[in-house]
Order: structure tokens, then sequence, then C-alpha cells
């Protein structure tokens, strides 16, 4: 199974990793992840459909409403860092739209 990520989350990952690091080492962090080639970034508009969809289902980021149309539209699980608040009331509802799991790192 391929990782896949869409240019926004690529634009929050920078954005976070910039709160936390300064935006010279965030961009440099991010850049070598996106060159590695590990992942396969998808063109956000390619699951906006579905990422608004979600949105109106759902009361959680248009962020992550995009990480969840991802793995829906490629039948993959959703990859979190980790539980946030506003998942928790509606989780068994997410994994049910997507139809797969989601997972955490932490």
């Amino acid at each position: 199974m391929n990782p896949y990520t869409t240019a926004l989350n690529i634009t929050e990952a920078l954005h976070v990793t910039c709160r936390l690091l300064g935006i010279r080492e965030a961009r440099k962090r991010i850049e070598l992840l996106i060159n590695s080639g590990y992942f396969k970034t998808v063109s956000s508009d390619h699951v906006s459909l579905e990422a608004t969809e979600c949105k109106c289902k759902f009361p959680i980021s248009i962020v992550d409403c995009h990480t969840l149309a991802l793995a829906r539209k490629y039948e993959i699980p959703a990859l979190f860092y980790r539980l946030e608040e506003e998942f928790k009331p509606v989780i068994s509802e997410i994994k049910a739209w997507i139809n797969n799991e989601m997972k955490y790192i932490s």
C-alpha cells in the first residue's frame, strides 16, 4: 500500500512544523520529506468534493476532511498524529464514512 497525501496536508505540516521550529527549519524538513518520494502527493482538488461532503457531515477541520476524503477515495487507512478531541463524538461515523481504519502516530 502506497502512502498518499494532499497539497493541503503538506501546507498544514509546514505550518505546524514552522510553529515548533521556525520557517527555515520547517521548510528544510518538509522539503526533505517531499523529495524522499515516500508519499504520493495528490492535488487537493482531486478530493475536494469528498472533503466538502465530509465537512458537511462532521464538525471537524477542512484539512482533516481532506485526509479522510483521501483515505475514502483511495481505500486506505487515514493517518493522523493523534486522535483529535472533535473526532471523539463522531469517530464511529467517520470510520463508517471512509469505510476504513484511522491510525495515529502518538
